[in-house]
């Protein structure tokens, strides 16, 4: 399956799509990748989001000192980096900021009637090579209902149609929809 987490598009008021700093625990022992949600928590670190978080932003990369005293910038958050100082995760945390991400090809296929719904985000397997994320949109849970991400529209490119038969894959563009900055949810 084709995936390559959430990326940037465009930001929908046509300003610059800009990634803020946060830090990560440096005991935090699970990998966050290029393009996979983040949520804040209560120390003010951040943590790759589940399905149903309230979800901060989207993961860029990272930047710690390691401890015989490197610099070290990667894609991926490799988790618990031992004797790690310094560390400088950049997220896309703008809510108005779109993505291009893929459903996850089940057998509840994407179609034109779930542009407009919302729907969570399910985690894939990451690269270590590349550093990208292998997060896609869960369209089993493509509903009215809130939920992560809102489905805007199904990328117009070539070979990208909707579905019509289970493990059918669509390339959509989406928002954030319960973002930590714009959702009304309360505090973590």
């Amino acid at each position: 399956m084709a995936a390559h987490g959430f990326k940037p598009l465009r930001h929908l008021a046509g300003g610059e799509v800009r990634t803020s700093e946060y830090t990560i625990d440096t005991t935090y022992s699970t990998a966050i990748y290029t393009g996979d949600p983040v949520k804040l928590v209560a120390d003010g670190d951040i943590e790759l989001a589940a399905a149903g978080n309230t979800i901060l932003g989207i993961f860029q990369g990272v930047s710690y000192k390691e401890s015989n005293g490197e610099v070290k910038f990667s894609r991926y958050w490799p988790g618990a980096v031992s004797g790690g100082t310094d560390i400088k995760a950049l997220v896309i945390d703008d809510p108005f900021v779109t993505y291009s991400a893929f459903d996850d090809g089940d057998s509840d296929f994407l179609t034109a009637a779930d542009v407009g719904t919302s729907a969570d985000h399910v985690a894939g397997s990451g690269s270590t090579v590349t550093g990208v994320s292998g997060a896609m949109i869960d369209t089993d849970g493509a509903t009215a209902s809130a939920a992560g991400f809102k489905i805007i529209r199904r990328i117009d490119r070539p070979g990208n149609s909707f579905g019509t038969a289970n493990g059918d894959q669509v390339e959509i563009e989406v928002m954030l929809n319960e973002s930590f900055f714009n959702s009304g949810t309360a505090g973590i």
